[in-house]
């Protein structure tokens, strides 16, 4: 099935989200869309699934204009959209989630939507329990989940929006295998990233956008060395030269700003040891489900252990990134004023705006809704109000779950130098995520966490399948 944006443009309000963009979905390809955040990637491939109408251009199916435009003619015409965020009821079974906005009926038949599901799940040669809790899942299931339920209303083609931002690298390959079959059965996949190795390794295709614009659109050159596309990919997208990599030198360690004894915490944390001193980052890497959000919900107070004990010595309260910025980083119908300066009083409006400054926020406006603006350009704001916070003085820790999150090269950069600075002024700093590359560059120590245990300490320069397979529950 072949799906073609037609000069699409899109704004909201004064903002323009897309401007006469067209884009070519072929059967039987992966197609990457890259750009930095705000650049409208999401906006445009939401426009192509029938989620958000257009201001002016068309989306055609298979020559066909898709008419009327809602997400009901998408579903319909054949296109499923996975969001960045889970669209999943965490209380719900799996195979609840995937019948849930399809019931034909009052009457739904259980056995033969199991078996549908079941046959899906054979055609992507993949497992996955239906009978589980949603919650109990890990995220790699979750997004597989998500591809079933897409796969069940009969999708001809597939938008991916960020689907390896939290995957250990050997679930993101797991994950790509299963899309590379689905598009040599014939289907269309389109998948938006921040991961140019992965545009490299996995697409067929990739277009680039920029404020709101297309600006290239080409196959990938699969024998040019990884190296040297990942760069020119990344120029392309920054109209220019990609950032250097942050570079830290030997830190100057003091006492210790965290303290964590055999910490148990409902349902994932089984007894986690570690410590963070002053001027130092230390990188756990894991997956999700491994233990890492319990941890961090318990550094910040929020999760009661029922064994073991946390100390955060000189530090009147940690400063924290949590993984779901949406959930417990931001007030979503609230201004972007009030969400750089969440949780304090009175509200400085010009250190609000040093604030969205220094976080590159795009569009600057502070009394904008937060929820008007992209994915990466609200994790920008969530890390920005951390870093400002970690003084060093009143605040002595900082902690951070996947911190670079949907964030293009350069917010990561821009992310990680803050996060660096931090530890020069004397903030012990702890990261938790899966981003193995980001976790290396950054790290003076990098431990392991799988089963809700520190598994161990690895090398920095540690072969990377191999610290995946410790992520996945392997020994250390």
């Amino acid at each position: 099935m072949k799906v073609e944006a037609r000069g699409i443009s899109k704004r909201f309000g004064d903002t323009i989200a897309v401007s006469d963009a067209s884009l070519v979905l072929e059967p039987g390809s992966i197609h990457a869309i890259v750009g930095e955040n705000g650049a409208g990637k999401s906006t445009l491939l939401k426009i192509v699934a029938g989620i958000l109408a257009p201001d002016s251009g068309e989306v055609a199916v298979d020559g066909k204009k898709l008419s009327p435009h809602t997400a009901a003619s998408g579903i319909r015409a054949g296109i499923g959209m996975v969001a960045q965020h889970f669209s999943l009821v965490p209380v719900f079974t799996a195979l609840d989630n995937v019948l849930l906005g399809f019931e034909p009926g009052f009457l739904i038949d259980r056995e033969m939507a199991r078996a549908r599901a079941e046959k899906i799940l054979g055609e992507l040669e993949t497992k996955l329990d239906l009978d589980a809790v949603t919650s109990d899942l890990g995220v790699g299931d979750r997004q597989r989940l998500e591809i079933v339920r897409v796969l069940f209303r009969e999708a001809k083609t597939l938008i991916l929006d960020e689907p390896t931002a939290i995957l250990a690298p050997q679930e993101a390959d797991a994950l790509y295998a299963m899309l590379a079959r689905l598009a040599d059965a014939g289907r269309s996949i389109a998948v938006v990233t921040h991961k140019l190795d992965e545009v490299h390794a996995h697409a067929r295709s990739v277009t680039v956008m920029r404020r709101g614009k297309i600006v290239s659109s080409r196959e990938v050159d699969h024998g040019q060395p990884r190296e040297e596309f990942v760069r020119a990919l990344a120029k392309d997208v920054m109209g220019g030269e990609p950032p250097s990599n942050v570079v830290r030198s030997a830190p100057s360690l003091g006492n210790d700003t965290l303290v964590v004894d055999a910490l148990v915490v409902y349902p994932n944390l089984r007894g986690a040891t570690l410590r963070v001193r002053a001027g130092e980052i230390v990188g756990v890497a894991g997956i999700e489900g491994s233990g890492q959000e319990e941890l961090v919900r318990a550094i910040a107070g929020i999760a009661r252990p029922s064994a073991g004990r946390i100390r955060t010595p000189g530090t009147e309260r940690p400063a924290v990134v949590f993984g779901d910025r949406h959930r417990e980083g931001l007030v979503l119908e609230a201004s972007v004023l009030d969400n750089a300066l969440l949780g304090e009083w009175p509200l400085d409006r010009k250190e609000a705006e040093a604030r969205i400054e220094r976080g590159g926020v795009v569009p600057n406006d502070l009394d904008l809704p937060v929820r008007a603006l992209s994915g990466g350009n609200q994790q920008k704001i969530v890390v920005e109000r951390a870093c400002a916070r970690a003084d060093g003085k009143n605040v002595r820790l900082l902690v951070l779950a996947h911190p670079t999150r949907g964030v293009d090269i350069g917010a990561a950069r821009s992310i990680q130098r803050r996060i660096a600075e931090a530890a020069a002024r004397g903030v012990g700093v702890l990261i938790l995520g899966s981003d193995l590359d980001e976790l290396r560059a950054l790290s003076d120590r990098l431990l392991v966490m799988a089963r809700g245990r520190i598994a161990g300490e690895v090398p920095k320069d540690a072969d990377a399948a191999r610290i995946g397979e410790v992520m996945l529950g392997g020994a250390a």
